[in-house]
């Protein structure tokens, strides 16, 4: 899918008043863009784009090319069939295009996050409708919603899986380690003290 807006790498006083600081040189090595097709949504793209560069540093990726697609319902489903022979609309699809490890980063520790030391080339599309949806349903703002998408599309690249319930379990822990950083606790996690 082509992108028709790029972002930069600059941060907004706003974005960095909620997310986490990263290092310039961290910045650099991850390229954005996206593509914004849907009119649910009023959507921030310079945060989301330092959602992705915050959660590919966390995962202590080598370097990466992510192109996010935020779309409609009927576009998603469009897709859904198209891919992965699935009649329905989902919240998030994610392509893995190319993943290799990066010589300069081996020997990978033990414990490292799955992304650690991969350079990525992948596209993350994401529903805004059913972003909308659902945050309805959670009791949280739409683009929250969005953000778990979009992080949880990014783990999936980086090698995370949810096919398996003790896989289910580590992604979801990763998930909400990740939205810790943005002040967000996923709406499976219990935020009775909020």
């Amino acid at each position: 899918m082509p992108a028709n807006s790029k972002s930069g790498s600059s941060r907004s006083k706003k974005s960095q008043q909620r997310g986490p600081e990263i290092l310039a040189d961290w910045m650099e090595r991850y390229e954005v863009e996206i593509d914004d097709s849907q009119k649910t949504l009023t959507v921030h793209h310079q945060r989301l784009c330092d959602v992705v560069r915050s959660a590919l540093a966390a995962e202590r990726c080598a370097s990466a090319s992510i192109s996010l697609a935020i779309v409609d319902n009927e576009t998603i489903h469009d897709l859904n069939i198209r891919y992965l022979q699935h009649d329905f609309p989902t919240d998030v699809l994610s392509f893995l295009l190319e993943s290799e490890l990066d010589e300069g980063s081996l020997p990978i520790p033990k414990g490292s996050p799955r992304g650690c030391g991969k350079r990525l080339e992948g596209e993350i599309i994401v529903s805004a409708e059913m972003a909308k949806e659902f945050a309805a349903k959670y009791r949280w703002k739409p683009l929250d919603e969005l953000t778990l998408y979009v992080v949880h599309g990014l783990l999936h690249l980086c090698g995370y899986d949810d096919r398996s319930t003790k896989e289910l379990v580590m992604m979801r822990q990763r998930e909400s380690e990740l939205l810790v950083e943005w002040n967000l606790t996923p709406h499976y996690v219990s935020r009775d003290h909020e």
